[in-house]
């Protein structure tokens, strides 16, 4: 859907944007004529208010581009004292379980973007940061239950 909507306004004659229906496409500048800045969440257990609590801002360089994050701290249950995360890995039918907290993806488009986040959080740690130092034009920022890891591209500030 926010492919959608930047292609009708690529359509109409807009260059500068930033689109955000729950995933976010930017092209351009914004009106300070910088590149759009975009929270990153922390992905604590309670964060259920987007830009409350952020782990950083991502800042574009202009160029057009989706940036997703995936993340199972908003959408879980806990049962018998253990957490189920929403993301199932469709391997096994089953919630993940591993340290990824969340994953930001930066790609060309929004959609991509966000299936490349979701793969992410199914892949878990060690198997995300080898899929996204292989994949071309595509950025990362992962969030572990200890520490963090942003490909080589990916503007954190």
């Amino acid at each position: 859907s926010c492919d959608v909507i930047a292609s009708y306004l690529k359509s109409i004659g807009v260059e500068d944007m930033l689109v955000n229906i729950g995933e976010i496409y930017c092209s351009g500048m914004n009106p300070e004529g910088e590149g759009w800045k975009i929270g990153v969440d922390s992905p604590i257990d309670g964060n259920n208010t987007p830009g409350e609590n952020l782990s950083g801002i991502w800042q574009s360089d202009g160029r057009a581009c989706g940036i997703v994050t995936s993340g199972n701290y908003r959408k879980f249950y806990i049962k018998d004292g253990k957490k189920y995360s929403h993301t199932i890995d469709p391997r096994n039918g089953y919630p993940v379980q591993h340290d990824l907290l969340s994953a930001t993806i930066v790609a060309p488009t929004a959609a991509e973007a966000d299936a490349l986040a979701t793969a992410c959080m199914v892949m878990g740690p060690e198997r995300a940061v080898e899929f996204v130092e292989s994949l071309e034009g595509v950025e990362a920022y992962f969030i572990f239950s200890e520490g963090s890891w942003a490909s080589e591209g990916f503007a954190l500030k």
